[in-house]
């Protein structure tokens, strides 16, 4: 079940990436927060989110083409530099009081640009440090590191803006990069496990003459890229449901990431635990997965107080961990090493244009049909889908 971490270099990415996650989710909570503050609006909210993915759609391409092209721990090194003075920044100018949704957006978009490329180029290198049998083990427990993250990341912002103020947060994540900067230094990439040959290009067009020959592999793209355009990342969802439904503060907010970061190590523990060297990621279980997400989501539009909502969104994550670790799985088996970094950054693109679609038009319908109507509806749909595609995929090969 830990077979990955016998690897030092392993122990390492494990540890950048659980940290590198816990920024990010608590950057995106004081984001969020900061954006309500300033305005009070679920469609400024959702029009942020919106800034935030596009880099993700257009420059996860370009990230992927460097990890197959260039050394990974250069690449992250240097944007671990560049995210610590971009927090710093979002917290100087909350200091000084210069801070307005234009600003946010601006710098917001910085923050967004750098994770964008760091995404596609952590995934080859956490592959690249174990052995080709242990690659199904290294993915799954990406994911733990993902809910690590969600786990820690949230309650400490939620902390912070409740004992000092919105803009606290920043300053604790940019310091935080420093910590990472360190971890990443130690890492030894003489000794990978696997390497891109020197042929590799790092040109697009070579991943998707595979993937149009391997068409299979476009299916969990786009569930996956439907899911989260119908809000399956909760992080809208759920502002919106503290701050606007039940009225609380942004310490509960932190709460909600707790449940959602128990259900998803338990999800991605249920994975994890399947992923031996034998194991290979299905469609069937992608979908599956998708049936009890739609179920719970739905279950967290009616839910009559915060902590009954809080209690089912811990299955939402439970699920949804169970959807896109499995995702993940069947994008980086069906992949050639030489193509890997490309065809994920691919994967990545379909994804977030799916977020970068579907935030913005949450928040208009958040305002115009109601938050929990909303809800439902994304949970409903995906209920639907999952079990229509399910009935159908048994003849799938992935």
């Amino acid at each position: 079940m830990l077979s990955s971490l016998a690897f030092r270099n392993y122990r390492l990415t494990f540890l950048y990436s659980s940290l590198s996650s816990s920024t990010a989710w608590g950057g995106q909570l004081a984001i969020d927060w900061l954006v309500l503050d300033l305005t009070g609006s679920a469609v400024a909210l959702g029009s942020m989110i919106g800034i935030q993915v596009i880099p993700h759609i257009f420059i996860s391409l370009v990230g992927g083409s460097l990890s197959d092209k260039f050394n990974e721990k250069r690449i992250l090194l240097t944007t671990t530099t560049l995210l610590l003075f971009a927090y710093a920044s979002i917290y100087f100018a909350y200091k000084a009081d210069r801070v307005d949704f234009l600003l946010l957006a601006i710098l917001a978009l910085l923050v967004s640009t750098l994770s964008a490329l760091q995404s596609p180029v952590f995934t080859s290198l956490s592959i690249k440090v174990v052995r080709e049998e242990q690659v199904a083990n290294a993915v799954s427990l990406n994911s733990v590191t993902f809910v690590i993250g969600r786990l820690i990341g949230p309650i400490i912002a939620g902390v912070l803006i409740a004992t000092f103020d919105t803009g606290t947060p920043f300053i604790y994540i940019a310091g935080s990069h420093i910590v990472i900067f360190l971890v990443l230094m130690q890492i030894r990439m003489e000794d990978l496990y696997q390497t891109s040959s020197d042929s590799a290009s790092g040109n697009l067009r070579e991943a998707f003459v595979f993937l149009n020959k391997n068409r299979a592999l476009y299916l969990p793209m786009m569930i996956a890229a439907t899911f989260i355009g119908l809000g399956m990342s909760f992080s809208l969802i759920s502002s919106l449901m503290v701050r606007q439904v039940f009225e609380e503060d942004s310490l509960h907010l932190g709460f909600v990431g707790i449940a959602l970061a128990i259900g998803g190590l338990i999800g991605a523990g249920v994975i994890t635990k399947r992923s031996d060297s034998d194991h290979r990621p299905r469609f069937q279980t992608m979908l599956s997965g998708g049936i009890i997400l739609g179920f719970f989501w739905s279950l967290a539009a009616i839910a009559p107080t915060f902590w009954s909502y809080a209690l089912i969104v811990l299955f939402v994550n439970l699920s949804h961990l169970i959807v896109m670790t499995t995702a993940n799985g069947i994008i980086v088996w069906n992949s050639p090493i030489d193509l890997q970094g490309r065809i994920y950054g691919i994967y990545l693109f379909v994804f977030h244009l799916g977020y970068g679609i579907g935030a913005p038009l949450l928040g208009v319908l958040a305002k115009e049909i109601g938050i929990r109507f909303m809800v439902g509806t994304g949970g409903v749909l995906v209920l639907l889908l999952s079990a229509t595609l399910l009935r159908s995929s048994k003849s799938q090969s992935i």
